[in-house]
């Protein structure tokens, strides 16, 4: 996973400067992975921080690939992805 600590803001640090395929395909992959976690170790609804760290990574790719920003992504700082993904 690129956030170890399953922050939004670590994942954009680590995503800023990279292409647009390569963002929506590197936030892809986290949220799979992240689900993979969430499916193996959570049960009961016990693992909120894991819950709310996918929905904004599926917020964040949707927020990419058609520019939608959520009541979720509304909070976030996207202006650096902002370029990079009308340059697509």
């Amino acid at each position: 996973m690129l956030s170890s600590s399953l922050s939004i803001a670590e994942f954009f640090e680590k995503a800023k400067g990279h292409s647009y395929q390569e963002i929506i395909h590197m936030a892809d992959r986290e949220a799979t992975e992240v689900e993979r976690l969430y499916y193996k170790t959570c049960r009961n609804d016990q693992c909120e921080d894991i819950i709310q760290y996918i929905k904004n990574l599926k917020d964040f790719i949707l927020y990419m690939r058609h520019g939608i920003r959520t009541r979720r992504t509304r909070h976030f700082n996207l202006q650096p992805f902002k370029r990079t993904r009308l340059e697509q």
